[in-house]
Order: structure tokens, then C-alpha cells, then sequence
């Protein structure tokens, strides 16, 4: 995952003390120089210039389950999960072949959404109950609604006012009867999914990190939840049917759990704190398993290696047992899954750790087999659980769509310039949204097959063979300004005469039965839930989607109706000209976006958000140039929209050899930020080391104006001149 990414770092350090050119002010501020202050020995910078040659996610080494049709250019790109030095190859397995086309049946197809239904706030959790055909969404001030998913459609059951503060997290126990809630406001609820009643209040007296159903039906006869506090390194157990005391408390070194996951087929849990630390846990007593028998007796070794703990004598076990054995215990004592290690350190559950990045969210296959984990850093890691070793890995950061947003062979990544440049501020925002509102995800899903799974990215929700290790297809690349975090996926086959199919007689779907599935996903700041299906919507529906379900407040109206979704022409996307009102007048200026793209697309961003309004001219300096751009307002702050340094766009035509050109402000080579300057003469000597993207066409006199101010000694104005919006046109 990562060794490229560690040497990236270093190379990227080397690069930024290479890059200081002779126009660089003494104080670290960026800018260009004056003439008599240019250095001549300008190109020395650019000699000192390292390039990354290993900064690209390879696969160098594979695993032998790949198909050999696979398209290799289809994103994700596998990276090696362990390389180990000096390790003999291992018999290659054999190759699995899958037939994408049946399975795909049964899941969404549809890149735009079907329907969107609304919350009063911003609906924060979605949960799926295929066995129950229910559908329950989550808002942040407290609400819960239940739904009852039809044939096509979906349909409002019911609405609770459960909690006084913001919901942390939905969960449903395995065998889909019961769903609990945790709450700010230190409560646990639970309800009866079958009746969707809340039968229990639990007030806690501690804060609560997460939660989740600890228990299988297969293994025990009473529920039981686990919740992790926030205020130190705890777990306590419930048993909420019995009494509303808690019955056991964990206690832990490590830092405070951030996320449980139950595997029902294993009869463990996943444990996950803020430091990366992953934990494999027995549900009784939350320790370390021992190896093949971490419960129960008579249970077979792995294959492989002998377990040191199947050696014990725990067959004997059996010959205790008497006419008392609960029937659920002998019906199902053979079935739990064994782990097939010993020790953590066999595994590759500290991966996380190494790289100094921590789990978002977590999720493991219906089979129990596979679990997924969506890092920090964006990088997805799938794991087979028996023996916690990396099946894949996916780079989902967004320097990867950086890169691939240039690559001819990732064409199926490639998205307009300047809707990538809005995905990336509003990425930057959902780490820190994440991060402070303590909200638990499920941005990762698996489908029945255990052979696909879908997961929310950066430009969309992708579906992925993991198995075959190919990327399917994108679902919601076309929506406009809608950046989906949570997911759940509802899976049936019925009859085409509309009566009830069985399912498992219906492996394949054929003429006699057809898919009801739909994709639910929640979108950061939108009081509204989404579904994908597979039903193909025209341009007359695409004005309909949205249900107003609820009544709209005034200041919410805008933000609850949902783009036109329209493939535009670049051409009338793309920003041409933007006038610059300042407290001394407007300054009107045309753009080179056809030569200067990531140059024009930074500065346009930037405009309609409004990062530039009330920054000041902070360098001025008389038969030179006006400078601004920097929201500190000293020359020393501002970034990209990417939120690092760019790479300088240069051509011969485009020059300072006239008056009233505009560029970009730096510290030396590739090192453009938000900062920019006017000249107000020819500077032939900054051709080549500041990039020309635009030049005044009106307003000369009021450049003049700005230039003819009284400064200090450092060049900064006496009396403050703000730019006071930019405004951008087509």
C-alpha cells in the first residue's frame, strides 16, 4: 500500500528545498522579483528538480486469482498486500473465472439515481434488512423512519423522534430482527424490526463511541450489544431483554474503540481504534481467540499446520455432555468457522499501523469469509478472515485520481476539470466532517455472492469483482455535487408473475424470475437519501426524482433541489473571463484556459467560492506589478484547490512582453498555490518562471490606481485594498 507512498514523501521533501528560485523573498513569502533583484543563474533550481519514479500503485507480483481476461486497465489497481523478501513462491491457485454478467443481474446498473426521498436534516445512516424488507434511514437530529421495500418501489412505514441529539450509529443484529440506536444524548434504543416498535430505553452514563449485536442466534439465545465509550478505552456489554445494568466491562490498554464488527459466521469481533490498531476478539471474553478453538469443543484443525490448541484435549469436552445441552448448541456446534492462526503476528493486521493511518469503517461478507477496510488515507484493504492476510488492496486516494485524471488508459476515472476541482474541496471537508461529528459509516457493502463488492469513492459508488479484479462500473458519476457516504443493498429475485420465488431454487435469473435490487446511499449535507436501481430513468424523469415527502424550510428549499443531470459541452463549462471588483473598481480579465487549464481551473474554484473575497493587495511595487491571493494576507499563506503545490504551465506565446498580464505568484519551480500579480510594465525576465494565464482587457486605470498607493517598507499598502468577490463567466 504504502512503500511508495513513504518514498513519494521524502522525494516530495527533497523536491520543495530543490525548488527555491531566485525570485523567492527572504522571508519565505511567494512572488515574483524585480529586475535588479533576479539572480542569474535562474535554470540552477530546476537542475536540483527530483522526479518520482516509483510514486505509481504497481502489481508486479500477483496472486494467481486474477482472470487472464481481466482488463488491467480498469481501476482499482491491486498493489501486492505482503511483499516479503527472500519468501519461496508460493503454487500459484487456481484461476477463477467468474461470469460478470449473471451476477451483475442482481445488483444496480443504473448510473443515475431512481428516486431521492427526504429527511428534515441531513439524513446520516441508511440500514438494509433483506430478510425483513425494510429499509431504515437516520438523521441528524434524531430521526429515524422506517420503509418497506416493495416491488419497484419503496414505501413509508414509520417515524420516530427517538433521540434529543445527533444519532452516532445504526445497527441490525445478524439474523435482522432487532436494531439499535446510540445517540450523543447518552441513550440506547432498541426496536423490534418485524413490528418496528422501540421496546427498550437504556440510559448510559457514559458517552458512546459505537455499538454493535454481539451475538449470533445460532450460538446464543439472547441478545446481547457491546458499546465502546468515548471517554476511555472501554467496552460494556448488555444484555437489553434481561435488564438494563450493564453485565461486563472490557477494559483496554489501547486507545478508545472507534469500531466493532461481528462476524456471525466466526462467532468473533473486529475491534478498531483511532491509532490503527486492529484487534480479533472472542464475543465472551474479548481476548485473542486461542488459534482453531476459540469456542466449543469437538471442531477440526485447519488444514495445513497442526493448532497447537486442537492438541489439548478438547474433545473430551464432549464426554461431559448430558441431556441439558441447549438444542441450538447441538444443532449448530460444528458449524462455526475457525481462524487459522495462532498468533496476531502471523497476520497482517498491524498494516494499518504501519502506515500510520486508521480505519474509517468496516465491513465483512455475508459468508464471513472477507472483510473490507476503508482507511484514513483512502485505501482499501480486503482481508480473508480465516487467516487475516491481504487478499487486495485499492488506492482510492485522491492523489490517485490526480494521476488518472491525465492517463489516456484510465479513461473510465476521467471526470470534467472543473467538477474535480469541486470534488476535491468538498473531500477536504468530509475528512474533517468525519473526524469531529464521531459519525460511523458503512461506506462499504458486500453483495450475496460474496464476490462483488461496492463501496463510495471519490467520483462515485464502484462495483467491483474483487475476486476477478475488475472494476465493473461506476454508479452516480454523472450526478452532479453529490458526494455519497453510506450504503445499504437490497437484494431479492422474485417471480416474474409477481409471487414469491425461492430463492435458493433461483441461483440464476432467468425469464420465470427477475431482480428487485436497489442501492440506498446517503450524500454528505443532504437531507435526502438516494436509491439506484436497475430501471433506466429518461430525461422527462430526471426533473422528477426528487419526492418532497417533507416540507422544505426557506433557507433549505435550494439545497434540496437537485441539479439537472446533463452531459455539457466543455467548451460552455469552462470559465473564459472573470471580473475582479476590488474597493478601487472591477478589473476584467480573459483567461488562456485552453493553454493554462490547471492553472484557470484553480483560479476559477477558488473565485466561486469565494477563497479570494476580502483578501488584499499585499505587494505592491511602483513600474513592477500588484499582488494578492493570499488570505493571511503577508505573503505567506494560501494554497491550491488540491491543497498542494501545482506545476507550472508555460508557453512561448504567452509572456510578460506587455503590460497588464496576469500570473501566478511561487517560490521557485511547480510551486503555484493561490497567489497571483499584475504586471504594470513589460518583465521579460519572468518569462518561464511565473505561468501566464490571463491579462486585463478592462479596468488598466484601475491597476494603475492600486499601483500609485503609499507602501511600507516591506511593499505592503498603507490603507487596506480587498478584492471584494470575483465574479466568473462563461
Amino acid at each position: 500500500m504504502v512503500e511508495s507512498d513513504a518514498g513519494r514523501e521524502e522525494e516530495e521533501g527533497e523536491q520543495n528545498e530543490a525548488h527555491l528560485s531566485d525570485g523567492e523573498s527572504s522571508d519565505g513569502s511567494f512572488g515574483p522579483a524585480p529586475l535588479e533583484a533576479s539572480s542569474p543563474n535562474g535554470a540552477a533550481a530546476q537542475e536540483g528538480e527530483l522526479t518520482d519514479e516509483e510514486g505509481n500503485v504497481t502489481n508486479e507480483e500477483g496472486d494467481g486469482t486474477a482472470d487472464e481476461n481481466a482488463d488491467t486497465r480498469a481501476h482499482p489497481n491491486p498493489r501486492t498486500p505482503n511483499k516479503r523478501q527472500g519468501k519461496p513462491a508460493m503454487r500459484s491457485a487456481k484461476k477463477k473465472r467468474i461470469n460478470n454478467d449473471i451476477y451483475l443481474q442482481n445488483l444496480p446498473t443504473n448510473k443515475n439515481y431512481q428516486v431521492s426521498y427526504m429527511h428534515t436534516d441531513v439524513v446520516t445512516h441508511v440500514l438494509v434488512s433483506n430478510k425483513k424488507k425494510y429499509i431504515i434511514t437516520g438523521s441528524a437530529n434524531g430521526v429515524i423512519k422506517f420503509w418497506y421495500k416493495n416491488v419497484g418501489s419503496i414505501e413509508f412505514v414509520k417515524h420516530f423522534k427517538i433521540h434529543l441529539s445527533e444519532i452516532i450509529c445504526l445497527f441490525l443484529s445478524e439474523d435482522e430482527e432487532v436494531m439499535g440506536s446510540l445517540s450523543k444524548d447518552k441513550t440506547y434504543k432498541q426496536f423490534d424490526v418485524s413490528s418496528f416498535d422501540m421496546n427498550i430505553i437504556i440510559k448510559l452514563d457514559f458517552s458512546p463511541q459505537t455499538g454493535e449485536f454481539v451475538y449470533s442466534s445460532l450460538f446464543s439465545p439472547s441478545v446481547k450489544v457491546a458499546i465502546s465509550s468515548s471517554e476511555k478505552p472501554c467496552i460494556y456489554i448488555y444484555k437489553p431483554l434481561e435488564s438494563d445494568v450493564c453485565t461486563q466491562v472490557i477494559n483496554f490498554s489501547s486507545n478508545v474503540i472507534e469500531i466493532i464488527r461481528y462476524n456471525k459466521e466466526y462467532d468473533l469481533c473486529v475491534l478498531s481504534d483511532n491509532s490503527g490498531l486492529i484487534d480479533i476478539v472472542d464475543v465472551d471474553t474479548f481476548h485473542f481467540p486461542k488459534g482453531g478453538t476459540h469456542k466449543g469443543g469437538n471442531t477440526h484443525p485447519p488444514r495445513g499446520r497442526p493448532n497447537r490448541d486442537s492438541q489439548r484435549g478438547d474433545n473430551n469436552d464432549d464426554s461431559d455432555d448430558d441431556g441439558d445441552t441447549p438444542a441450538y448448541v447441538k444443532r449448530h456446534h460444528l458449524t462455526k468457522k475457525q481462524l487459522r492462526f495462532s498468533f496476531k503476528s502471523e497476520t497482517d493486521l498491524y498494516e494499518l499501523c504501519k502506515y500510520k493511518t486508521y480505519a474509517l469503517c468496516v465491513s465483512i461478507s455475508p459468508d464471513g469469509e472477507f472483510m473490507a477496510i476503508l482507511s484514513e488515507n483512502y485505501f482499501l484493504l480486503i482481508y480473508k478472515f480465516g487467516t487475516m492476510k491481504l487478499y487486495r488492496i485499492y488506492d482510492e486516494s485522491t492523489e490517485m485520481y490526480l494521476t488518472a485524471q491525465n492517463d489516456p488508459l484510465k479513461k473510465e476515472l476521467h471526470i470534467d476539470s472543473l467538477d474535480f476541482g469541486k470534488r476535491l474541496f468538498i473531500e477536504k471537508e468530509i475528512k474533517k466532517h468525519i473526524k469531529n461529528k464521531n459519525i460511523k459509516l458503512n461506506m462499504i457493502t458486500f453483495d450475496e455472492s460474496n464476490q462483488y463488492i461496492i463501496y463510495s469513492t471519490f467520483i462515485g459508488i464502484k462495483v467491483v469483482n474483487f475476486v476477478t479484479n475488475q472494476l465493473c462500473y461506476i454508479i452516480g458519476k454523472n450526478e452532479m455535487n453529490l458526494r455519497y457516504l453510506s450504503l445499504g443493498l437490497y437484494q431479492k429475485i422474485i417471480s416474474a408473475n409477481k409471487t414469491r420465488a425461492n430463492i435458493h431454487a433461483s441461483l440464476y435469473i432467468n425469464e420465470e424470475n427477475i431482480s428487485d435490487c436497489a442501492l440506498f446511499c446517503t450524500v454528505y449535507k443532504k437531507a435526502r437519501f438516494y436509491v439506484f436501481t436497475k430501471k433506466a430513468i429518461s430525461e422527462q424523469e430526471l426533473d422528477d426524482r426528487d419526492i418532497y415527502n417533507e416540507q422544505p424550510s426557506k433557507n433549505d428549499l435550494d439545497s434540496f433541489i437537485s441539479s439537472p443531470i446533463k452531459k455539457v459541452e466543455d467548451n460552455n463549462r469552462t470559465y473564459k473571463s472573470a471580473i475582479i471588483y476590488t474597493t478601487l473598481g472591477e478589473i476584467h480579465i480573459a483567461l488562456f484556459h485552453k493553454e493554462c487549464k490547471k492553472t484557470v481551473e484553480n483560479f476559477s474554484i477558488h473565485s466561486t467560492n469565494g477563497y479570494y473575497n476580502n483578501c488584499i493587495f499585499h505587494r505592491v511595487i511602483k513600474n513592477f506589478m500588484i499582488q494578492t491571493g493570499d488570505p493571511l494576507g503577508d505573503g505567506t499563506g494560501g494554497e491550491s484547490i488540491w491543497g498542494k503545490e501545482f506545476e507550472d504551465e508555460f508557453f512561448d506565446h504567452l509572456n510578460h512582453s506587455k503590460p497588464f498580464m496576469v500570473s501566478m505568484a511561487n517560490c521557485g519551480p511547480n510551486t503555484n498555490g493561490s497567489q497571483f500579480f499584475i504586471t504594470t510594465v513589460p518583465c521579460p525576465w519572468l518569462d518561464f518562471k511565473h505561468t501566464v494565464f490571463g491579462k486585463v482587457t478592462q479596468g488598466t486605470k484601475v491597476v494603475l490606481d492600486i499601483e500609485k498607493v503609499r507602501t511600507d517598507k516591506r511593499d505592503k499598502p498603507l490603507e487596506d485594498i480587498k478584492i471584494l468577490n470575483i465574479k466568473m463567466c462563461h
